[in-house]
């Protein structure tokens, strides 16, 4: 049970670690567009 346990800990801390960045990507894509809107 506990190899099971660490197993899953790992991938959920993988998820997590893919999840910020898509929602950094997502941020720096957001903060771009508001400068080019700002710009024209």
């Amino acid at each position: 049970m506990v190899e099971i346990d660490e197993k899953i800990k790992s991938i959920i801390t993988q998820i997590k670690a893919e999840e910020f960045k898509i929602a950094d990507r997502e941020n720096k894509i957001s903060d771009s567009a508001a400068q080019v809107s700002v710009a024209t």
